[in-house]
């Protein structure tokens, strides 16, 4: 598996795995004690939820098992 630093994360583009544009990553969410990655935090790019949960300020909380693929953006299974 790739190695990314999170604080690279931010204001990556976020992908459906249909392709549709999910929003940008505007920060991360990590397990204190064990250092795990454990969510990402998303802008949406529409009002649209994809049934992820959302932070008090509109942000979706992307859980990393949903990550499929990083490159040049990140693509996430939304169904």
């Amino acid at each position: 598996m790739t190695t990314i630093l999170a604080s690279k994360l931010a204001g990556t583009p976020v992908l459906g795995s249909d392709g549709t544009e999910i929003g940008t990553v505007k920060n991360t969410k990590m397990n204190i004690e064990s250092g795990e990655l454990t969510s990402l935090l998303v802008t949406p790019a529409t009002q649209r939820t994809y049934g992820f949960e959302t932070e008090s300020d509109g942000s979706l909380l992307v859980p990393v098992g949903r990550l499929r693929d990083i490159d040049d953006y990140l693509v996430i299974d939304h169904s």
